[in-house]
């Protein structure tokens, strides 16, 4: 016995197929087209401070404009400052010795001085020149994470406070996690640029007390107020513009149509 075939309903079923294989091939491009860079840094592996930042990990993703943090705790209480030095643009700062800033507690910190006569002086790891710093210290006192650009001299307020970096939680020296975030034209960088930033972190009081503890990067010296030196450094590219890879993918799914179409 013979099957009669209902040709409008096949031709309907193979254009159905198609249009799905177009649309997964779409999707595609546009997941190629927003991609967003991750990257992971261990802490040093030190535990001076009782290790929340020396046994912690920080994470940093960015969708071309804006950067986002996760850091995870270690052991011990979050209870200083974590002070991450950024070099994103030309020029910058070889050591500390010539910040003087003590507006408070946070700028001690950046500034690695108590107010006083008492100083832990880091001096940066070669090559690494930092023009900005984020200093993280979600317990109190400080209960805020800010971005400032750094300059030598003028004492308090000296160093420009650009913005907060949305810290949270702050109040609070035991969670397990904190998120914070900042734009890329804050520390110079045009969106979508594809460029590379360097970053060191040290862990320290908001009296310029300095640990061993380090994150994205290493320092070496004896706690207290003593020399440090900066050992190594991290670097973080942000997501490159995407208008290559958006042509390349248009191309693609517009030559894959026209053939499924003529065929």
């Amino acid at each position: 016995m013979a099957f009669l075939i209902d040709r409008p309903q096949a031709l309907t079923n193979i254009m159905l197929m198609r249009t799905k294989s177009c649309v997964v091939l779409a999707l595609w491009v546009v997941g190629l087209c927003v991609s967003v860079r991750a990257a992971t840094y261990s802490g040093n592996g030190n535990t001076g401070f009782g290790g929340p930042i020396g046994q912690g990990s920080l994470t940093l993703t960015d969708d071309g404009t804006t950067v986002s943090g996760t850091l995870t705790k270690g052991a011990g209480g979050f209870n200083d400052v974590l002070v991450l030095y950024v070099d994103s643009v030309p020029g910058g700062f070889s050591d500390t010795s010539g910040f003087t800033d003590s507006g408070d507690g946070s700028r001690k910190a950046i500034s690695g001085i108590d107010g006083g006569g008492n100083r832990s002086v880091l001096t940066m790891p070669s090559g690494f020149l930092p023009d900005y710093v984020i200093a993280l210290g979600p317990a109190p006192p400080e209960n805020f994470g800010g971005l400032w650009r750094l300059s030598n001299g003028g004492g308090n307020n000296s160093l420009v406070f650009i913005s907060s970096v949305n810290l949270n939680p702050t109040g609070n020296s035991s969670s397990s996690s904190y998120t914070f975030s900042f734009d890329v034209s804050q520390i110079g960088l045009s969106p979508n640029s594809g460029k590379s930033i360097r970053l060191l972190g040290t862990y320290i009081s908001n009296t310029g007390f300095r640990s061993d503890e380090a994150l994205a990067g290493n320092v070496t010296g004896t706690q207290g107020y003593n020399p440090f030196v900066g050992t190594a450094d991290a670097s973080y590219t942000i997501v490159p513009e995407p208008s290559t890879a958006l042509l390349f993918g248009l191309a693609a799914f517009g030559a894959v149509c026209c053939r499924r179409r003529r065929n």
